[in-house]
């Protein structure tokens, strides 16, 4: 008799359940869009109306997201550590959900955050640490059990939960504040984590598992088995990031967020002050907007696996950057409201059909044996183009016209494109083998 017999057969496992796995991984991505919409459309809006400038914004949302961009740092240490008789990346879910918890109550009772920079620059920054340990610990979960042929589906729907979190940290939460305070919306958020949080907490990865430490179980066979030595990891790594393809999709994604990061607080002050909307009515039209966003991810994930993602990715990107260009030309519409909602509703639609694409492309150039750590590197360099595109506001936001910011973006935009045209997605599988150095 073994020291840790197996459960009953039966049991809710993510393995074995393909609805409740894709209802979970979407919630999961849920929690993650509903802060970062919180922030880039509620919070701006919020600072925008209390006469924050553009430069003060990008520093303080800079700031903030700073821990996404290094989240490749987690990669390794997932793929290393861990307890296994819980499942490989449910432990790690679950620590990165209850530092959202908390992080969030301490910004809801803690002190006033209009008052208290400082204090609110480091809870958002702990609160991004965590979520972007999540993040990383919620797309290896990914790669561990979804099947080649329904990633670009499963991607879509992901990401377009991330978007409808990102709508409702925007519209929902908009309408809150602006009702209640900033600290209601960070409660209501990390209540809503919290009931999340009860899906990873009650679904084993794979039978046999423990449902929490001290109840019975073991690791599954069937799990991938934790990485070897930390050098080891390095090496492979090292290895997979040796192909043109593999560099060339770095620099892609190094690149491909600059924009959106850039124009963040160009387009709140603008719209908030210039155009008088305030801040629940951006907030409440921006969220809407973004569902757009729901829609070319889903969309997005679908094409993604009938025409390719890098040829998917290279529409976009170039949808999305004559939609900057159009702005910047149409300044006498400005101030026509239905102008602003129609580009806010395309320029969502192209970004969700943009970074599904590449999320898709992403899984697909990375060499198996390091899959997770390799993806997660691709999306820590993605993270940190939207931190660099807000530094630059921050450097620069005092001497660049609102109309000059949507040119800059637009050639920014268009920037990464052509070095998709020598991506090969098979390279690394073809070159280094499907499974093994």
């Amino acid at each position: 008799m073994p020291p840790h017999p197996e459960p009953a057969s039966g049991g809710w496992t993510l393995r074995d359940r393909p609805g409740w796995r894709l209802v979970a991984l979407c919630a999961l991505y849920f929690t993650q869009g509903l802060p970062y919409g919180f922030m880039f459309i509620t919070l701006a809006a919020v600072l925008a109306g209390e006469g924050r400038t553009p430069a003060d914004i990008g520093a303080l949302l800079a700031t903030a997201t700073l821990p996404w961009a290094f989240k490749w740092i987690y990669g390794p240490i997932i793929d290393r550590f861990g307890m296994p008789s819980m499942g490989r990346r449910r432990p790690w879910i679950l620590l990165a959900q209850c530092g959202m918890v908390v992080s969030l109550l301490a910004l809801a009772f803690g002190p006033d955050p209009l008052t208290h920079d400082g204090y609110l620059a480091a809870g958002l920054f702990f609160m991004s640490a965590c979520s972007a340990l999540q993040d990383v610990s919620v797309d290896a979960l990914a790669i561990d059990l979804l099947r080649e042929s329904e990633r670009g589906r499963v991607n879509g729907f992901m990401y377009g939960s991330s978007y409808m979190g990102h709508a409702l940290g925007g519209a929902g939460m908009g309408t809150i504040v602006a009702i209640t305070d900033l600290r209601v919306g960070f409660l209501v958020i990390a209540v809503t984590v919290s009931g999340v949080m009860l899906l990873p907490l009650l679904l084993r990865e794979r039978r046999g598992e423990r449902m929490l430490p001290w109840t019975r179980g073991r690791a599954s066979p069937q799990a991938p088995a934790l990485a070897g030595s930390a050098r080891t990891v390095l090496f492979r790594l090292m290895r997979a990031f040796m192909l043109r393809s593999t560099v060339t999709l770095a620099a892609v994604t190094l690149l491909l967020g600059i924009p959106s990061g850039f124009l963040t607080g160009y387009s709140t002050v603008l719209i908030v002050d210039e155009l008088a909307w305030g801040v629940e009515k951006m907030a409440t039209w921006t969220g809407i907007a973004t569902w757009a966003g729901l829609a070319g991810s889903i969309c997005g994930g679908f094409l993604a696996d009938k025409v390719g993602p890098r040829r998917l990715a290279l529409l976009a990107g170039g949808a999305l950057a004559v939609s900057y260009l159009v702005f910047a030309d149409a300044r006498d519409l400005w101030p026509s409201d239905g102008f602003i909602i129609a580009m806010m509703v395309v320029e969502a639609l192209f970004s969700g059909v943009l970074f599904v694409s590449i999320f898709a492309l992403c899984m697909q150039v990375s060499w198996p044996l390091v899959a997770a750590t390799q993806f997660t590197a691709y999306m820590a360099l993605m993270n940190l183009s939207r931190t660099l595109g807000q530094g630059l506001t921050a450097e620069i936001g005092d001497l660049v016209t609102f109309q000059g910011a949507y040119l800059i973006a637009a050639a920014l935009q268009l920037l990464p494109l052509p070095l998709l045209a020598i991506i090969d997605p098979h390279q690394a599988r073809r070159v280094l083998g499907a499974a093994s150095p």
